[in-house]
């Protein structure tokens, strides 16, 4: 079976901008892991034979919250934005593969929120709409990657 990602990276245009994951995204995750942690544990210590009591049924909810934040978390550190010629390009993933080109000809709008907060550490949200697709990442330099945005915007205009 061909692999098409692989054929897709063979011919990879001039990246101009490469957006990074700022680190407060991973907060949630790691309060979902440090939350679900105690579920984890009273599990190893209780067992799975008194899992049909409320406690035990209070565990699983935690170890569920804890699978939950641990996915998170593999899935932000596994995220990579960058702008091409063309495109602006997500690119997640854990096990599998998955990858967003919105070109930038069809870009309808932009939006970007940076909180006071988000202008002291330096980071914030930047959402590009094209068509149905709509991505939201909390990101370094929102600034940055939208002026980079903007510039090849408006070289392709021309």
């Amino acid at each position: 079976m061909k692999n098409l990602l692989a054929d897709s990276e063979a011919h990879t245009p001039h990246i101009y901008y490469t957006a990074k994951i700022h680190w407060i995204s991973y907060i949630i995750p790691v309060l979902l892991i440090l939350i679900g942690s105690v579920g984890v544990i009273s599990f190893l210590l209780l067992g799975y034979t008194s899992m049909a009591s409320i406690i035990g049924l209070f565990s699983l909810f935690l170890i569920y919250i804890f699978i939950k934040g641990l996915i998170r978390l593999l899935r932000s550190r596994s995220t990579k934005i960058y702008v091409t010629d063309n495109h602006l390009t997500f690119t997640t993933g854990v096990l599998g593969k998955t990858l967003f080109d919105l070109s930038l000809n069809k870009l309808e709008g932009m939006h970007l929120h940076q909180s006071f907060l988000g202008k002291v550490l330096n980071f914030g949200a930047l959402v590009v709409t094209t068509g149905g697709v709509k991505n939201t990442f909390f990101i370094k330099h929102p600034l940055e990657l939208r002026d980079a945005i903007l510039m090849l915007k408006s070289d392709s205009i021309q």
